[in-house]
């Protein structure tokens, strides 16, 4: 596995989603469709995107405790229950209309909704694309007071070593993202060109789908995040987990999420044989995101549909 290394005096400064046409551009990807907006020059920093960063430093998420296979396999009647308790997520159809080709779920961190994300749509045109960004039901958050506000799970602690794990929101956000994989496969979109990402608390939540899936997917994107149910590994990995492609993220100046998440997850993925992680280093990057890091998220997705 490679560990990136990004460089330059301004590759730390926070991004909105809607600098994402404008970067990925300098990497040679390609939209078509829909024109894409115009991008305003100056700092890439839009006031939504000044609100996520700020709330998503503050925020972060839990490691979980393991769980088997089988939730895949939930009888209809606790997945519609499961289904329930979500938000109907945000739907961007592809931009030239018609019948999506592939599909992109993207999970917001704790505390943000689908909203906080959906604009990366507006700025990644790509032809057939549909992307579906989920908000996670409200729930009490014990890191937080007990304050209620959207998780994919509970959380206690920031630290490795005092986590408690909350199992069952886990594999009820799982779950749940596994049954929208299930809603487009069975819209005729095949499983391979499906990518499922997150950002914090989505990215474990995404990442525990792709390695658990039953059916190949496309991709997987996990940004700032790091691998839970590490314990159940890799006897719990799904028949296609070593050999789909994953594009891991993190900054060395984290203080939600600290860089050694990321750095355990990789060698974790590692040691398991995963064949096809790029895991990228931003140095100086905190609990956010970076114009660099869209850069590269931009050219995997790209990378990802054009193969197919």
């Amino acid at each position: 596995m490679s560990l990136g290394a990004v460089r330059g005096s301004n590759a730390f400064a926070c991004t909105s989603a809607r600098a994402i046409h404008r970067l990925a551009s300098r990497t040679g990807v390609a939209f078509r469709g829909a024109s894409a907006p115009t991008v305003p020059r100056g700092p890439p920093l839009s006031a939504r995107s000044s609100r996520r960063t700020a709330a998503l430093s503050r925020r972060s998420l839990a490691a979980t405790s393991p769980w088997v296979l089988t939730i895949f396999a939930a009888s209809s009647a606790s997945m519609a229950s499961a289904s329930a308790a979500y938000p109907k997520p945000i739907v961007v159809n592809p931009p030239e209309g018609g019948k999506a080709t592939a599909v992109c779920i993207f999970l917001h961190g704790l505390g943000d909704t689908g909203h906080g994300w959906a604009d990366v749509a507006q700025q990644m045109p790509f032809e057939g694309v549909k992307w579906i960004f989920p908000t996670a039901p409200t729930i009490p958050v014990t890191l937080n007071g007990g304050m209620a506000m959207t998780g994919w799970y509970d959380i206690n602690d920031l630290s490795i070593e005092r986590i408690v794990d909350d199992r069952e929101m886990t594999l009820a956000s799982a779950a749940y993202v596994a049954s929208l994989v299930d809603d487009a496969i069975a819209q005729g979109v095949p499983a391979e060109r499906i990518i499922v990402g997150g950002f914090s608390q989505g990215g474990v939540v995404a990442l525990t789908v792709m390695l658990r899936s039953p059916v190949k997917l496309g991709g997987c994107a996990a940004l700032s995040t790091y691998l839970a149910l590490r314990d159940d590994y890799p006897a719990a990995l799904g028949p296609h987990a070593l050999d789909t492609p994953l594009f891991l993220a993190h900054g060395t100046a984290d203080q939600v999420l600290r860089y050694e998440y990321g750095q355990l997850t990789a060698s974790k993925l590692d040691t398991m044989g995963m064949k096809n992680v790029d895991f990228r280093t931003y140095p100086g990057m905190g609990h956010s995101a970076c114009q660099e890091e869209f850069q590269h998220l931009a050219s995997f997705i790209s990378s990802r549909l054009e193969q197919k």
